[in-house]
């Protein structure tokens, strides 16, 4: 018995320290859905417990506040859409590169998508999800108007004609044009992105990049009288008690894309929660934005992404977590699985989805066979090797001052025709990149000093 009492104690023993335990920071709406990941997580690794955190209020002040208490990290941020480079620079993201060496499930990431979060051939977090700048194409009402609808390889020249067309006196062609030029920088071009940044050289390329087309695209969409129907809005009339133009044209309390009068929607994949598009009662489809045939297709692509902390003390353990979120196949699976069979509280399905990073067959069969994920968005995620990476503000020091500082204000006396864009792109240029340069070397003084201390401790 005595023996059988010391066999058992050294097993228990054996038992509790194989378990380790890491702590994953989630946003509060999900930790139910990080509940359910977590248990198909441990039908795998079941020597890994995995508690949640809150993120409050967000990420980077949530790991800001922490730090500043002296209190421990948690070893895994799952999802964040915050700028990366505030947390790289305070020494509080783990270098992953050794991680996805050699990986084979790695190689089913497109190349842009992996390095969307490296830092001088560093790799510091890993795409979570994806989201896709559309053209929300109204079916119903291309019917209607007896016009072809396009295939998603449509080129701009298609794009415009079909939304001139699809503007009468009771249709627009497109509801509106927020920021799309901004966006169609990183379209109409070989080389830049949004605002017309060159990811590569790091620097703003207003000169010969995609934002001069741009601007010239969405002045020939604007000269339409009546196409644009956010153009049609006032409020200094609505105001005065009398009818816009939109009110005119749609009816005083309208909301005309919602209502089917409208051929095109400018929105983001991110619109489909937002804005309920899985209620529309019109048929509709997602489509790339259109391309200019000298570059082909490429896709305006906004990454969130999920990393491991510097200061975890489980790095091998984090990684597996993290790699089943991000690009392991049968974990990116199991979240879809989870999220588009998810109920409400009377049973109906709620049509939850996200778009992942990975091109893997088993992901991208899955995804294929979701009824109520729109073709064109299945079709984008088949060619996420065309995609570029926009929301550069995550991941580029300076940003917001170069763009608000600089570009933004030349940008809108471009739109109300105080001056063409040829004339100020390259003193713009000039003065937003000196902004870029300032940030980055500050940056980098910052990352070296992290590198050095992190490999060398």
């Amino acid at each position: 018995m005595k023996k059988f009492l010391v066999v058992f104690i050294l097993l228990l023993s054996i038992a509790i320290f194989a378990e380790t335990t890491i702590k994953v920071a989630v946003w509060s709406w999900d930790v139910e859905l990080y509940k359910k990941i977590i248990q198909s997580f441990n039908e795998k690794y079941p020597d890994i417990k995995v508690e949640i955190v809150v993120n409050e209020p967000d990420v980077n002040s949530f790991l800001t506040a922490k730090s500043a208490a002296g209190e421990d990290l948690p070893d895994v941020v799952a999802q964040s859409w915050m700028e990366l480079h505030y947390p790289v620079s305070q020494g509080w993201v783990y270098p992953l590169n050794d991680f996805v060496k050699n990986d084979p499930d790695f190689s089913f990431v497109p190349k842009q998508l992996q390095n969307a979060y490296s830092y001088n051939g560093v790799l510091f977090a890993l795409p979570e999800r994806l989201h896709f700048n559309t053209i929300m194409v109204n079916l119903d009402l291309l019917e209607k108007l007896n016009l072809k609808k396009p295939n998603y390889l449509w080129n701009i020249n298609q794009f415009r004609t079909l939304a001139r067309r699809g503007t009468t006196r009771e249709y627009s062609g497109i509801d509106n044009l927020w920021e799309f030029d901004t966006f169609m920088a990183a379209v109409l071009t070989d080389h830049t992105s949004f605002w017309s940044f060159d990811i590569n050289n790091w620097k703003f390329d207003l000169q010969n990049g995609g934002w001069i087309p741009a601007i010239t695209l969405q002045k020939q969409l604007k000269s339409v009288p009546g196409l644009v129907a956010g153009d049609l809005f006032n409020q200094e009339i609505r105001d005065e008690g009398e009818l816009d133009d939109y009110q005119k044209k749609f009816g005083r309390d309208a909301d005309a894309f919602m209502e089917g009068k409208i051929l095109f929607g400018f929105r983001g994949t991110w619109a489909w929660y937002e804005n309920n598009l899985k209620e529309l009662s019109w048929n509709y489809d997602m489509y790339p934005v259109p391309n200019d045939p000298k570059y082909g297709l490429r896709i305006p692509t906004h990454i969130n992404y999920a990393f491991m902390t510097s200061t975890t003390k489980h790095p091998k353990e984090a990684f597996l977590f993290l790699k089943y979120l991000t690009y392991d196949p049968n974990g990116v699976k199991e979240r879809l699985r989870i999220l588009t069979n998810n109920k409400d509280a009377e049973g109906k399905l709620t049509k939850d989805w996200f778009i992942p990073a990975t091109m893997h067959p088993d992901v991208v069969k899955y995804f294929d066979s979701v009824e109520f994920i729109p073709d064109g968005v299945k079709y984008m995620l088949k060619r996420l090797d065309r995609t570029v990476q926009v929301d550069l503000w995550k991941i580029v020091p300076g940003w917001w001052g170069a763009i608000w500082d600089v570009i933004f204000p030349v940008n809108e006396k471009i739109r109300s025709g105080e001056v063409e864009p040829e004339a100020v792109a390259a003193e713009t240029e000039e003065k937003a990149n000196e902004i870029i340069k300032e940030a980055w070397a500050n940056f980098e003084n910052d990352l070296n000093d992290f590198l050095n201390n992190f490999y060398n401790k």
